[in-house]
């Protein structure tokens, strides 16, 4: 095993921020969602601003294979690699734009790098995190030199009005069910990146990749967010109508989440976070940052709640990093764009140890990931 380091990121976050007052400009009004689910949505999340890959025709601006072919070039920028230097490219998104090829080839074409390999993560949020796991264990083993995981999200065309006309029509009273209108407020679009390689970066800081851990609990609940299917046990999917029109007029093809689910993703997560630190994965007194993926600031609450009734030591809540109210919520891309802005910001210094936390609420997934600052010296005296 060698080590391997994260020496670039890189984000792209298309359009200008769209605030809480000009979401339905973009997305429109559908059924009989209100005012008052709109301000209940967004006062819980507590987002501000986020951005969209449609404009206010609900025309798609910029797919998300261009999106996450952006994040990507910024990243490179970063590094002394050329675009026929890369020897992996890892993609993650929940939505592709095509059911095939994978994200992943959709992305290379965007690119027009040279030959490589390639690796698609389908999921929710923490697709991202299997993409990047993939390329961190392909450096470390020797496998590849380099690599990039990138994630994009293009949740806005899920959202448009227009989408919702003839689930709305189907309804007795016109009305949207709550588990799919309130994330018409909730989700954004945008992509992240970052280079992997087997050195750090020759000037500044490079984010050694310690560990990733990744652990499903499917085996514990059914489906809490899903697309594709009406009924959360997912018996009957999109796929099973006579007609993509008749599973659409049966709501079969609206994201959905099952909010009566969430408190036990956030029990779940707990209980991850508490296995890793008994095997000694980590010390919760020495991190100096935890950037977390979450979907609102109300779920961020009732994590430090839950944490600290077990006594898991969280007792230092600014070491807790997120930029969701400013960017939204962008899924499984949510943690490389916080690393990003962490990395261009300057609030990562030699020698500081990061904690990432993903939580995935699609079948309760829970991931982490442990990353100690470096530079090229240090890395040189570590190695002897």
């Amino acid at each position: 095993m060698v080590n391997a380091y994260i020496t670039a990121t890189g984000s792209f976050l298309p359009g200008d921020p769209v605030p809480n007052d000009a979401i339905e400009d973009y997305i429109g009004k559908a059924g009989r969602s209100t005012s008052d689910l709109k301000a209940v949505t967004l006062a819980n999340c507590g987002i501000k601003t986020r951005h969209y890959a449609i404009d206010k025709n609900q025309q798609t601006v910029i797919s998300g294979a261009a999106m996450a072919a952006g994040a990507v070039r910024s990243a490179v920028e970063r590094t002394r690699l050329g675009p026929n230097d890369i020897q992996l490219l890892s993609a993650a998104t929940t939505l592709p734009d095509v059911m095939a090829p994978g994200h992943a080839s959709m992305v290379h074409g965007e690119l027009g790098y040279g030959p490589l390999e390639i690796s698609t993560a389908h999921g929710v949020c923490s697709s991202g995190m299997m993409a990047l796991k993939n390329a961190y264990l392909q450096v470390a083993i020797g496998e590849k030199r380099n690599a990039i995981s990138v994630a994009s999200e293009f949740a806005s065309r899920l959202f448009k009005s227009s989408r919702y006309d003839e689930m709305g029509a189907a309804a007795e009273d016109g009305s949207l069910p709550l588990e799919a209108a309130f994330l018409r407020y909730m989700l954004s679009d945008g992509a992240g990146a970052v280079v992997i390689e087997d050195q750090p970066a020759t000037s500044g800081v490079s984010l050694r990749i310690d560990w990733i851990s990744l652990t499903s609990y499917a085996h514990t609940e059914q489906a809490c967010m899903y697309l594709g299917s009406n009924d959360r046990t997912c018996g009957t999917t999109w796929l099973d109508y006579p007609a993509a029109g008749a599973a659409s007029a049966d709501g079969a093809l609206v994201l959905r989440q099952d909010l009566t689910l969430l408190p036990h993703l956030v029990s779940v997560g707990a209980d991850e976070y508490e296995r890793l630190r008994r095997l000694g994965k980590f010390d919760p007194s020495t991190l100096t940052w935890i950037p977390a993926h979450y979907s609102s600031e109300r779920m961020k609450d009732i994590v430090f709640k839950e944490f600290s009734r077990r006594g898991l030591g969280v007792d230092r809540p600014e070491i807790w990093y997120s930029n969701l109210t400013s960017v939204g919520n962008i899924g499984c891309a949510s943690i490389y764009v916080i690393l990003d802005e962490m990395m261009q910001q300057g609030l990562i210094a030699e020698g500081d140890t990061l904690l990432c936390m993903v939580p995935e609420s699609g079948r309760f997934a829970i991931s982490f990931m442990h990353l100690t600052a470096v530079s090229a010296a240090s890395a040189s005296e570590a190695r002897g």
